[in-house]
């Protein structure tokens, strides 16, 4: 079995019964200031099945309950837009 890593989902897209994950990492970058900033780049792309793709999706629900549950992640309540993170 191959690992990969990603930092964040860049994309999802849907092309009939198909999806397709884009991936990418982040990437720190310095501007001709010095000023420090990170780049999101695209790494690698995921295909699958709609089906399993729902599948994967009830199993990260389930995580992520678990991960609140154990005080892990937090619910952010006063999240608003679809930029602040619903955890942390």
């Amino acid at each position: 079995m191959n690992t990969s890593f990603a930092d964040l989902i860049l994309n999802i897209s849907v092309t009939g019964q198909l999806i397709r994950l884009e991936l990418g990492t982040l990437v720190s970058k310095t501007d001709t200031e010095g000023n420090h900033q990170f780049e999101t780049i695209s790494t690698q792309q995921i295909v699958m099945p709609l089906e399993g793709f729902v599948r994967g999706f009830s199993t990260q629900e389930a995580i992520i309950k678990k991960l609140i549950e154990n005080g892990v992640l937090t619910v952010n309540e006063e999240s608003t837009s679809q930029s602040e993170p619903l955890v942390s």
